[in-house]
């Protein structure tokens, strides 16, 4: 199976080379935006109105005949004639409805395009899949996974005229989540301040990127892990405006499950192992991995139980109403960073 780049796309909608078909397999909204752009933009501009036309799934339940004779008939005009018929993540097509667009390919006229935009993963296993990626029609808007992401990020921030050092976008992504929709919201806002002059350093990424409530938060996982309650306790209050207490305590609860499964890989190896067994054990991104280094140093294995058993604790002292969610989360971060304290090597 294969599958066209944005580049390709971009280059064939307008050439002489176009397609009546094409899939656009989405996820990444950037790249999703830039091929409808594109598809736009072979449309005569004084013709827009007459030959460019786009549905949803609403209009295919209602009207499927009326995406078939905008696609069987030639543009009014100069051509092309381009179609866009797009579905949001979260719909969902019917068998027949594949059977429709699978019987619609051979209806399509020379001098029109139907682009197909899925905005979401798609399955191979279906049969107009497998047909559509064989004939070379599908262009890969894939979101990148988590390990591609910093790279993704960086390149971004090139497309906007700016500069941006790989742990500052690993920040930013530990800052701001992994959505996206957000991340490239963030890169505008930097775009405007502190614009294209410099170097957008983690000083930054500190001071402009908000925080996500929905992240694996490594702005508050680490200054626990390193006792860094001066740190820790400003970033809780920070989210404690825009999330519950449960998933605050979650996201320690996730940050010391990765100590944990970091330490026994380390333990296993000796007291220390490669970074390429660390991140097969914990399924991080390959560059957070020197950052956990940093916070592991302060913990044993029965420090990191110790810690787990509070947070399970301050979970069930919460969920029962025994104490105020406030009182008990600072509870639990004066304990975390006692525990802490307790390893350091040597005096902080």
């Amino acid at each position: 199976m294969t599958s066209m780049d944005v580049n390709v796309f971009e280059r064939e909608i307008v050439s002489p080379k176009r397609k009546p078909f094409y899939l656009i397999a989405g996820g990444d909204p950037s790249a999703v935006s830039r091929c409808l752009a594109a598809a736009k933009s072979a449309v005569s501009p004084p013709l827009i109105g007459l030959n460019f036309r786009q549905y949803g799934l609403e209009e295919l339940n209602k009207t499927p005949a009326k995406i078939e004779g905008d696609l069987a008939s030639n543009p009014l005009g100069k051509p092309p004639k381009i179609v866009v018929f797009s579905l949001g993540p979260s719909d969902k097509l019917k068998s027949e409805s594949y059977a429709f667009f699978s019987a619609l390919r051979a209806k399509i006229v020379p001098s029109a395009t139907l682009v197909f935009v899925i905005n979401g993963a798609i399955d191979n296993r279906l049969k107009f899949f497998k047909e559509i990626t064989q004939a070379d029609l599908m262009v890969d808007c894939q979101a990148p996974t988590v390990y591609a992401l910093p790279n993704w990020l960086i390149a971004k921030f090139k497309e906007k005229g700016l500069r941006i050092g790989r742990e500052a976008a690993a920040l930013m992504i530990d800052r701001a989540g992994t959505t996206l929709g957000i991340l490239l919201s963030e890169i505008e806002k930097l775009a405007i301040y502190p614009g294209p002059s410099v170097v957008i350093s983690t000083e930054h990424i500190r001071t402009l990127v908000s925080l996500s409530s929905t992240a694996q938060i490594f702005e508050l996982g680490s200054p626990l892990a390193k006792g860094r309650l001066d740190k820790a306790l400003p970033i809780m209050a920070d989210l404690l405006e825009s999330t519950s207490s449960v998933g605050i305590i979650n996201v320690m609860g996730r940050h010391f499950e990765l100590l944990f499964r970091m330490k026994v890989a380390m333990e296993a190896h000796g007291g220390d192992a490669p970074d390429s067994v660390l991140n097969a054990e914990m399924g991080v991104a390959p560059a957070r991995i020197k950052y956990f280094r940093e916070d592991i140093s302060f913990w044993t294995l029965t420090a990191i139980s110790q810690a787990q058993s509070a947070i399970q604790d301050s979970l069930r002292s919460i969920l029962s109403g025994q104490c105020p969610d406030k009182i008990a989360l600072g509870s639990l971060a004066v304990k975390l960073s006692g525990l802490a304290k307790k390893e350091r090597p040597e005096p902080y």
